[in-house]
């Protein structure tokens, strides 16, 4: 039986985990790869305003899921592609999509928008930390790297709803955590290499999250 490799791949995650080289990698060795989070967990369908009309101004006109499906599809080295359904009508379009779809079919304007679309997601970020993690661990125990992540997610991807809802989630998120346990020692500040003013963006992200 052929060996199965799984990455979340999608157009905003080409670099996470083994990534595009990874990817590569994989297939030059006979390997299997199954692409999960194509759609990123259904963030990629609920697009902010500037996102639409990137889309709405496409030549060829598809959904934001099937554009983030088929830029996963257009990859030879993936075998399969996960997508979570939850209802018959999500599975009656993604099999429409994949029969719409297939390796290489994308044209280079069309990857060139989806970089564009990309882009637009990315200048939504709100604050600008790059996952280092040279700041953990708090000594108050605060979850600096989660609290900013839930943060800037809840902005780009439409989902505030949800992210204030795990936030304030005793079982999702340990009350420890919370970014109202900082006590401003300022030594994240001093191992940040971007020099983020960490304690005022925990404050400003938890008045954000824990809003009802």
């Amino acid at each position: 039986m052929q060996p199965i490799n799984q990455i979340q791949y999608n157009f905003m995650d080409e670099e996470l985990q083994a990534g595009k080289r990874g990817l590569e990698y994989a297939h030059k060795k006979g390997l299997a790869v199954v692409a999960m989070e194509p759609i990123r967990g259904g963030r990629l369908a609920r697009t902010p305003e500037t996102v639409a009309r990137l889309w709405a101004d496409a030549p060829v006109k598809r959904s934001p899921q099937e554009w983030a499906l088929h830029w996963v599809w257009n990859h030879p080295e993936v075998t399969l592609a996960l997508s979570g359904m939850s209802t018959m009508q999500q599975v009656i379009e993604n099999v429409a999509y994949a029969e719409r779809s297939q390796p290489h079919s994308l044209t280079a304007d069309e990857m060139a928008l989806i970089g564009r679309v990309r882009d637009t997601y990315l200048s939504l970020n709100q604050i600008s930390c790059t996952g280092c993690r040279y700041c953990s661990p708090c000594p108050s125990g605060v979850e600096i790297l989660r609290v900013f992540e839930m943060y800037n997610e809840a902005l780009i991807y439409n989902s505030v709803a949800e992210q204030r809802k795990i936030y304030r989630d005793p079982e999702k998120f340990r009350k420890e955590g919370l970014a109202d346990n900082c006590n401003k020692c300022e030594q994240c500040v001093e191992k940040c290499p971007q020099k983020l003013a960490i304690p005022e963006l925990l404050e400003k992200a938890h008045a954000f999250l824990i809003e009802k």
